[in-house]
């Protein structure tokens, strides 16, 4: 992260730096936004798919429960018939009034609700009290099955629904008609299952499933989903007879009706992954709703930014000129905002360093001309020249050789050296000045250290300023040469003439000088005519290629060395 930050902050660009800035400034509110858009699309479409569910259910049982409840009526009606329970009592006894009762008034209403309700298939009546079938409806107590419920339910008055081989009934108990407390038969009622079913199954919400169980939780009919794991989950829910209103998992949803009169049941789910795909499309139309918005500003971005970059790139490159030494550019004017205000003091700056430069270059040229003029003036070469002829003159004439000799060696030292008050000279003339100078030095040190030349011949006519081996020879004697202990001290002098350039080489074997205090040396102004201004005097004349170095060699010698171009570039 820190790595990302130091990019940013530090190396992108600053179009990139306003891009990216208002990339996250539109992006994380439009994702925010359309985050917060999905989230709110997905729980309200959930919400609204259980409040259909609920209301679905509702519907669904409402309309079975209205069936029940008149089915139910409807047998309570008829098994509660008077003339049915007073013959069915005397039936064993008065076998005629029962069939006459059964012609004349029971079947004629039992044919009515058969023929009233289109959901009704069929009425039975089964009794002890007879032994044979009478009519379409009455029947005998036979078979061991019909015997041992009629024993089980003789004291439960109450309708009973039942399922038996996808057959629906609905079974009541005929009681007798003096005390209404013993059971003398039943009623049992069929409906056709399919049209009695037929309200489940209106609705398809969802590819919704569809589960209606008794009150013993055993499947009455059912139609399921695709999802065959899902149809297993919700038999599991309800064997563990949970009670709630909706229930919902990762992969379900589940809408329970209440409890029925007759004990039934209603379960209406659907697989969530049919809600997920209008989640995807709300999704997909989010999506393409962000993507839009993002390529609009990112666009809008892109122009702004360049619209603002362009202006702060022109400070840049200006910068960069300036850095080259180009003090000339030109920077766009006439805007009064920040950026106009900043490149408006950048033009003023360049324009004011530009004019300090050239002030400085000349002054620098004037101090340097000045110093070179006054140490010329100091020696008063023609007075030089004069009292030095005239002691030539007598030291020969006095036999006095030596004296003569220095005295020679000085004139020609302060004629190559003054050079005529000029301060270009050529090469030869100083060579010759090195050379009368050290002549001079061996005298005066009577030869206590060796002179080794090591000089090309050509390009002694090239053009130099004068007087800038003289400094370096005599650092070498004082601070090289004459500190020697163990050895004798040692000067050599080396020019080479190359391709393009001067080259000149003073070696001493004096005390090692290390990196540090070369540096030193070459950098740090003295109170003569010393290095330091050595190399001052050849960067105003020459380029950066050129100029005073230091090193020590494999063999331990101290080594200052002048590289210059072979013609001087400014005179």
């Amino acid at each position: 992260m820190k790595k990302i930050w130091d990019w940013y902050y530090g190396k992108a660009s600053i179009r990139k730096k306003l891009i990216i800035s208002y990339l996250i400034l539109v992006i994380l509110p439009i994702l925010v936004l359309g985050m917060y858009s999905y989230y709110v699309s997905k729980k309200n479409l959930i919400r609204q798919t259980k409040h259909t569910m609920e209301s679905n259910v509702d519907a669904i049982s409402y309309s079975l429960q209205n069936d029940i409840q008149r089915e139910t009526d409807n047998i309570k009606y008829l098994s509660y018939n008077a003339k049915l329970r007073g013959s069915l009592e005397n039936g064993l006894k008065n076998r005629n009034a029962l069939v006459k009762e059964m012609n004349d008034s029971v079947e004629p209403t039992f044919w009515y609700f058969i023929a009233s309700d289109d959901k009704i298939k069929g009425i039975e009546i089964y009794s002890p009290y007879v032994k044979q079938s009478l009519g379409s409806f009455l029947k005998p107590l036979e078979g061991k099955e019909k015997r041992s419920w009629f024993r089980k339910n003789q004291n439960n008055f109450k309708t009973e629904w039942s399922v038996k081989d996808d057959r629906i009934y609905a079974t009541r108990m005929i009681l007798d008609s003096a005390t209404s407390s013993t059971a003398i038969g039943y009623m049992r009622l069929e409906v056709f299952a399919d049209e009695f079913l037929d309200g489940l199954f209106q609705s398809s919400y969802l590819n919704n499933g569809i589960l209606l169980v008794d009150a013993n939780g055993k499947k009455i009919t059912e139609r399921t989903i695709k999802d065959r794991e899902i149809n297993k989950n919700i038999y599991q829910y309800i064997e563990e007879n949970r009670e709630e209103r909706i229930y919902e998992t990762k992969k379900y949803i589940l809408a329970t009706s209440e409890e029925m009169d007759n004990g039934w049941k209603l379960y209406y789910y659907i697989d969530k992954s049919e809600i997920s795909e209008q989640i995807r499309e709300i999704m997909a139309t989010t999506v393409l709703v962000m993507g839009l918005c993002l390529a609009v500003a990112l666009i809008m971005m892109s122009v702004i930014s360049k619209i603002l970059s362009t202006r702060i790139l022109q400070l840049k490159h200006g910068a960069e000129e300036i850095s080259r030494g180009n003090f000339e550019l030109k920077i766009e004017q006439g805007y009064s905002d920040e950026i106009g205000v900043v490149a408006e003091s950048f033009r003023e700056m360049c324009m004011k360093i530009n004019q300090m430069m050239q002030d400085m270059y000349q002054l620098g040229l004037e101090k340097r001309k000045e110093e070179l003029k006054a140490l010329q003036a100091m020696m008063n070469p023609h007075f030089l020249y004069n009292c030095l002829s005239s002691i030539k003159w007598k030291a020969i004439r006095s036999d006095q050789d030596d004296i003569a000799e220095i005295t020679g060696l000085l004139a020609t030292f302060y004629r190559t050296a003054l050079n005529g008050g000029r301060q270009i000279t050529i090469v030869q003339n100083e060579l010759e000045n090195i050379k009368a100078y050290l002549q001079i030095q061996l005298k005066s040190h009577e030869n206590n250290f060796d002179v080794e030349y090591q000089l090309d011949e050509a390009g002694g006519e090239c053009q130099m300023p004068n007087f800038l081996l003289q400094p370096i020879v005599e650092n070498a004697i004082c601070h090289g040469a004459d500190l020697c202990e163990s050895e004798r001290g040692k000067i050599k002098i080396e020019y080479i003439y190359g391709e393009e350039f001067l080259e000149f080489h003073v070696y001493n074997n004096g005390p090692k000088v290390v990196g540090e205090e070369l540096e030193r040396i070459l950098n740090t102004p003295g109170k003569g005519y010393g290095i330091y201004n050595i190399r001052e005097r050849i960067r105003m004349y020459y380029d950066e290629e050129c100029g005073l170095y230091s090193s020590t060699t494999d063999e331990g010698m101290v080594c200052f060395s002048i590289k210059i171009r072979k013609e001087i570039e400014n005179k």
